[in-house]
C-alpha cells in the first residue's frame, strides 16, 4: 500500500512539475519598443494607464504610464523595457494581473468591474477602423490634461542610432526604467518624446550606450543639442531663429544703449525682424540688430519676432531689469560706438574715433577713468594704454583684418570693469550704418600734473593730506589734484610714491595697494 501511495505521489509531483514548466514556457517577456493595445469601449476610462513589472523592476510607480489614444476607444503604449506582467487602470479601477504575451496584442476587458479580466487578440489596423470614433474624456487626474501634454526634443547631431530619453523627479517617480523610452524621429535629425506629467531631470542616451550628463529640464517644448550642450525653444518652422542676445546682461541702467542681435535663416525668402520691449516696437525691418535705450526703470521682456516671405514665423525673448544709476558706485559700461557708426567694420588707413559710454563712479571723487587697449590682426599691441579722463580714443588701422579693442572703466577707488569689442579693417565698408545713439564725450582736462618737490623733514611718504597716516584719502586727494579739483591740503613732496618724477593715477593706485597691505613700502 505504501508503495502504491509513493508511486501516486511521485506521479503527481511529476505532473505538477510538467504543468509548471509548460506555464513558465508560456510566459513571455516584453522587448523595448514593442507596443501593447487596450480596447476602452467597455471600461470607458477617461484616461488609460499601463503598469508593467518584471525581474528588472517596473515601468513607473503605480498607476504606471499614460497610454496614447490613437483612435476611438483604442489606446496604445510603447513598452520601454523587459517586463512580463501588466495591469490596465485609470488610477482607480484596474484589471487583474495579466501576462504580457508580446507586442501588437490587443487587450479587451470582459467587464468594467474592478479586477476585470482581459481577452487577448492580435492587433491589426482594421481593429482601429472598426472602433466608433469618440472624443477623449477629460482626465480624472488634475495633473494630467491628456497624452502629449508635454514634449521634449533631441537634436541628434551625434548620430545616435536610437535616441532614448530617461526622465525622473525621484527614485519612485520616473518615466520608465533605465534607459528610458525610445524617441520618435521627426526630421532634420530632430527626435521627439511626448509625455503627460512634468519632470525635473532628464538624460538622453543611445539606448543605454553613450549618454548625456544628468540634465535639468528647462521647460516644455525645449530641444537639446548634445554637440553644443545647449537648450533652446523648439519650433518646427523652416524659419530658424538660432540666436537672440543683448549686449549687456540684466540688470542694466537708465541711459544704457543695449544692442539687440538676432541670427535667423530660412528657405522662405526675405526675413523681417521686429524687436520690441514690453510689446512696444523698437524697430521693424530687414536689419538683424538694433539699439534699445531704456528711459524708465522696471522689468522688461525684450522680444524678437521674425517672419519670412513664405509666411513662416518664429520668436524668442529675453528678460531685462532696468535700474537707476544715479547712486551707482561701481563703474558700468553703458555703450560703445564709433565715428563711422558701424558695428563690425572699420576702414583701413582711416582714423576712427571710438567712444565709450559709462555710468556709476558715485564714490570718492565721483570721477571715472578710461583706458583703451588695441590689438592688431597679428595679435600685437597697437598702442600704449593708460588711464585718462577722456572716454574717446582714435585708432587708425594700418592692416587688413580683425582688431580687438578692450575698453576699461575705473572709479576713484580703482573698481574696474572691462569689455572687448572686435572690428574688421577693410578697404571698403559694406555694412549698413549702426543706429547706436551718440555718446557724450568727457572733456579731457589740460595736462598740468603737479610735480613733486623735496620731501619735508618728518613727512610721511604717501601722506599727501598730512593727517599722519597713509590711506585711501591720500589716493583720493591725488586723483582730485590730477582732475584739477580743489584739494584743501596737498603735500606734493610725498605724492610721487612710485618715483617716476610725475604725480599721476599710478601713485594713487600704489597708495591704495599700501592701504590694503598688498605692499609694505614705497
Amino acid at each position: 500500500m505504501k508503495r502504491k501511495a509513493l508511486r501516486f505521489l511521485s506521479l503527481l509531483m511529476t505532473l505538477l512539475l510538467l504543468t509548471s514548466c509548460v506555464y513558465i514556457a508560456g510566459v513571455s517577456a516584453s522587448a523595448a519598443g514593442e507596443v501593447v493595445y487596450f480596447d476602452n469601449s467597455v471600461t470607458k476610462f477617461a484616461s488609460v494607464k499601463c503598469y508593467m513589472w518584471g525581474s528588472e523592476g517596473e515601468n513607473a510607480e503605480f498607476p504606471g504610464m499614460e497610454m496614447t489614444n490613437i483612435s476611438g476607444d483604442i489606446w496604445s503604449y510603447t513598452v520601454p523595457g523587459n517586463f512580463n506582467q501588466l495591469v490596465f487602470t485609470d488610477g482607480d479601477t484596474k484589471s487583474a494581473d495579466a501576462i504580457f504575451t508580446g507586442g501588437d496584442k490587443l487587450a479587451t476587458p470582459v467587464s468594467a468591474e474592478d479586477g476585470f479580466e482581459v481577452n487577448w487578440s492580435n492587433y491589426t489596423e482594421e481593429t482601429t477602423a472598426a472602433q466608433t470614433e469618440a472624443p477623449i474624456k477629460p482626465s480624472k487626474n488634475k495633473n494630467l490634461t491628456g497624452a502629449g501634454q508635454y514634449s521634449v526634443y533631441f537634436h541628434n547631431t551625434v548620430n545616435w542610432s536610437a535616441p532614448t530619453v530617461y526622465m525622473w523627479n525621484s527614485d519612485s517617480d520616473k518615466n520608465s526604467a533605465w534607459p528610458g523610452v525610445k524617441m520618435t524621429k521627426l526630421a532634420d535629425d530632430v527626435w521627439e518624446y511626448t509625455y503627460d506629467k512634468s519632470y525635473k531631470n532628464i538624460i538622453f542616451n543611445d539606448s543605454g550606450n553613450d549618454k548625456t550628463a544628468d540634465l535639468t529640464l528647462p521647460g516644455n517644448k525645449k530641444i537639446y543639442d548634445k554637440a553644443t550642450g545647449n537648450w533652446e525653444d523648439y519650433n518646427p518652422s523652416p524659419l530658424k531663429l538660432t540666436s537672440f542676445t543683448a549686449s549687456v546682461d540684466s540688470p542694466c541702467y537708465l541711459g544704457s544703449s543695449v544692442r539687440l542681435n538676432a541670427v535667423a535663416s530660412t528657405t522662405g525668402g526675405a526675413i523681417t525682424y521686429k524687436f520690441s520691449a514690453n510689446s512696444t516696437v523698437i524697430y521693424q525691418g530687414s536689419a538683424s540688430s538694433c539699439a534699445w535705450v531704456p528711459t524708465t526703470v522696471g522689468n522688461y521682456t525684450l522680444k524678437i519676432d521674425v517672419s519670412d516671405a513664405a509666411g513662416n514665423t518664429n520668436s524668442r525673448s529675453i528678460a531685462m531689469e532696468v535700474k537707476d544709476a544715479s547712486n551707482l558706485e561701481a563703474p558700468f559700461i553703458s555703450a560703445f560706438a564709433n565715428s563711422l557708426k558701424t558695428n563690425t567694420q572699420i576702414k583701413r588707413g582711416s582714423a576712427v574715433t571710438f567712444t565709450l559710454g559709462a555710468l556709476g563712479g558715485k564714490v570718492g571723487t565721483n570721477l571715472l577713468f578710461y583706458k583703451f587697449v588695441v590689438t592688431d590682426p597679428d595679435g600685437k599691441p597697437a598702442n600704449t594704454a593708460y588711464y585718462t579722463r577722456n572716454n574717446t580714443y582714435v585708432v587708425t588701422p594700418t592692416k587688413a583684418g580683425k582688431y580687438t579693442i578692450t575698453a576699461y572703466v575705473q572709479n576713484s577707488y580703482n573698481d574696474t570693469v572691462e569689455r572687448t569689442y572686435e572690428y574688421t579693417a577693410v578697404d571698403t565698408i559694406t555694412e549698413q550704418s549702426s543706429d547706436n545713439p551718440d555718446i557724450p564725450t568727457t572733456p579731457q582736462p589740460p595736462v598740468t600734473t603737479p610735480t613733486p618737490g623735496p620731501t619735508q623733514a618728518g613727512a610721511i611718504m604717501g601722506d599727501v593730506n598730512k593727517d599722519g597716516s597713509v590711506n585711501v584719502k591720500d589716493a583720493t586727494a591725488i586723483q582730485m589734484s590730477i582732475a584739477l579739483m580743489p584739494v584743501s591740503v596737498f603735500d606734493s613732496s610725498v605724492a610721487d610714491v612710485n618715483h617716476d618724477n610725475s604725480i599721476n593715477v599710478k601713485d594713487a593706485t600704489r597708495i591704495q595697494m599700501f592701504a590694503a597691505k598688498l605692499i609694505t613700502s614705497f
